[in-house]
């Protein structure tokens, strides 16, 4: 009987479904990765990476296929001959023909194409500059996660301490309702009780639809559908260094360098190697026979501006750029630096916050609790046993309120110095 108990007992167990695991901080942070706003970032700097790819190629041999037929009103020469090619005298093909075939293969190679490099430089610079814009905006909605969890788990807590307050009240309401039905304390005593739950309950539900809107903003970032705050642990610092915009400033105003060396570099000579190999074939026109020629050269050409207007407006335009991007670095390093001093003041500031928050916090409590027996003794108004369950619900915001501030300033600070949450909290 033992043994087939145990069997039923394994066959109930195995039937249950299987339930998801609760999703973490971190699953919520590594969701993000996978949302399709960000991929679409990561392929923009796919994009970049095969734009540095063409630069390069720009530097390699090409080779060139071609192939022609043209008809033309008069007998044309298939290529270039000396006067002793043909004894006309002897009735040889002349290799003129009204109708061409042309065709062969054409080789081409920059030996000096300085433009080229600074193209390739510029490129490189680009794509860094799309590798920081990917890993801000990463980073940033990590961070958005991160205290957007924070703001949940202070409306929980918030609504835990809403409902122990009306859990004191309502067993204040209860007694004062009896000391009015044996007459001894007026019916007012229990509106003012009752309107401060009134009050109360309409906390709660405003909590409840700031629980709503965060739980989609978050569903929004993640892709996952939250039915309550996971909780938030700090696993070490955030990792100081060099700020995040300010490298993709920096790459930008390296781009724009080399833009206009760019434009500079369209006032040197270009050197090329070209070859190529060629057949054609037609018809004499003095004998009418099929005739063909093999046409092959190399040789190295250079083209040197000797004036072209338009390049003076491309240095002006890439002077102006380079000025503006250089002006935004400037100010982008002066806000940065008074950000994250002003986060690094503002953490020990909110420690000591919430140590104060947690004192009053215990103080109020103990202060309710004497207020409760003095106003069950009759020492004490209504009005006055109500202000202490006030001050311990505003006692309990505060403590909670410094958990969410301190979240946010780690956050801006991971997004500052470009330092990924799914190794900051756990």
């Amino acid at each position: 009987m033992k043994k087939y108990l145990t069997f039923l007992l394994a066959l109930l167990l195995w039937g249950l479904p299987v339930l998801a695991a609760e999703p973490s901080i971190t699953s919520l942070l590594e969701a993000v990765a996978k949302q399709p706003d960000i991929e679409a970032s990561a392929l923009g700097v796919r994009s970049a990476e095969i734009r540095l790819e063409q630069a390069h190629a720009e530097l390699y041999p090409t080779l060139t296929a071609f192939g022609s037929y043209t008809s033309y009103s008069s007998p044309t020469n298939l290529r270039p001959m000396t006067p002793t090619e043909v004894n006309i005298a002897a009735g040889d093909s002349i290799p003129f023909s009204k109708n061409i075939t042309r065709y062969g293969l054409k080789a081409e190679m920059p030996l000096f194409v300085k433009g080229l490099y600074s193209l390739a430089d510029k490129v490189k610079q680009l794509q860094k500059a799309s590798k920081a814009g990917h890993r801000l905006r990463l980073i940033t909605r990590q961070a958005a996660v991160v205290s957007l969890d924070a703001s949940l788990a202070f409306t929980s807590h918030l609504e835990e301490a809403i409902a122990s307050r009306l859990e004191s009240l309502t067993k204040t309401r209860d007694d004062l309702q009896l000391a009015v039905n044996n007459g001894r304390v007026p019916e007012s005593e229990i509106l003012k009780v009752a309107t401060t739950l009134n009050d109360l309950q309409k906390q709660r539900n405003d909590l409840q639809r700031q629980a709503i809107s965060l739980t989609s903003q978050l569903e929004q970032l993640t892709g996952i559908r939250l039915h309550h705050f996971v909780p938030l642990s700090l696993k070490h610092e955030v990792v100081t260094g060099d700020f995040l915009r300010q490298t993709q400033q920096q790459a930008n105003v390296a781009a724009a360098e080399k833009e206009l060396q760019q434009a500079w570099d369209q006032h040197y000579p270009s050197v090329k190697l070209e070859g190529v190999v060629s057949e054609n074939a037609g018809e004499a026109y003095n004998t009418g026979s099929s005739i063909d020629r093999s046409y092959n050269y190399v040789g190295i050409s250079v083209s040197l501006p000797l004036f072209n207007r338009s390049l003076g407006g491309s240095i002006n335009q890439a002077k102006v750029q380079l000025e503006r991007e250089q002006r935004i670095l400037s100010q982008l390093r002066s806000d940065l630096r008074v950000e994250a001093q002003t986060l690094r003041e503002q953490l020990p500031v909110i420690d000591r916050s919430t140590a104060l928050a947690q004192t009053s916090l215990d103080n109020n409590r103990r202060l309710l609790e004497i207020a409760k027996v003095a106003y069950r003794s009759g020492r004490m108004t209504t009005e006055e046993y109500l202000r202490f369950e006030a001050q311990v619900l505003d006692a309990e915001a505060n403590l909670h309120k410094t958990y969410v501030d301190r979240w946010q300033i780690i956050s801006q600070q991971a997004v500052l110095y470009g330092d990924e949450l799914t190794g900051v909290v756990q």
